[in-house]
């Protein structure tokens, strides 16, 4: 491994460590009465240190977002790259559904609403690291699409409506079913999939 990826290895690695005591001092504080001299002091370094690794507080909010959209890339790539995109990406969300179960994922989740319904600059934010993510992920189903099939401008958007629409399910899901087991979290959201499901069979595959 070179001098340069063992840096990133370990700015990522640091990165990670300050967002999750930045997340656990919003979850027992408050994300307003949590300051970056806390987040600091917590992490065992100066507010000067901090601002190498973060722009600001919000962007340590949003560093799960990152790492969502980082695991659920992965698990599209380790897709079989014959698949229909449309089941790349339900089996590849399926795994975020078991993360929902976990209770500390659940309080951050509920605490991130708060932030949202209270912060209009957060909430705005929230919307453009949704957009960003789904766009990248379209990203990563389009460039395995078109390497085996006709790629076209209109193909192209239906692509991002397919995306979109899954960001939709899963969304409602959560939101739907917060105080649900995760085997009725999954059954919903396979029912919600189907209903949603494309018409194009090239896109949508057939479920094993």
């Amino acid at each position: 491994m070179s001098k340069s990826t063992l840096r990133e290895v370990s700015r990522q690695a640091m990165r990670q460590r300050i967002g999750e005591i930045a997340e656990d001092l919003f979850v027992s504080r408050g994300y307003d009465a949590t300051t970056v001299e806390d987040i600091a002091r917590e992490a065992g370094i100066s507010e000067r240190t901090f601002f190498r690794y973060f722009a600001s507080k919000a962007e340590v909010l949003f560093l799960r977002f990152e790492v969502d959209t980082h695991g659920l890339v992965e698990a599209i790539e380790a897709r079989p790259p014959d698949e229909a995109p449309w089941l790349t990406l339900r089996y590849a969300l399926e795994s975020a559904l078991e993360n929902l179960d976990q209770e500390s994922v659940a309080k951050r989740a509920a605490l991130f609403r708060k932030i949202t319904e209270t912060a209009p600059q957060i909430l705005a934010q929230y919307f453009a690291r949704v957009h960003a993510s789904q766009q990248e992920l379209c990203e990563v189903l389009w460039t395995r699409w078109k390497f085996s099939h006709q790629a076209d401008a209109d193909t192209r958007v239906v692509f991002r409506a397919l995306v979109s629409s899954v960001f939709a399910v899963l969304n409602e899901v959560e939101l739907a079913t917060q105080e649900r087991p995760l085997a009725e979290r999954r059954r919903m959201f396979r029912e919600a999939l189907d209903a949603v499901r494309p018409a194009r069979e090239d896109l949508a595959g057939k479920p094993n």
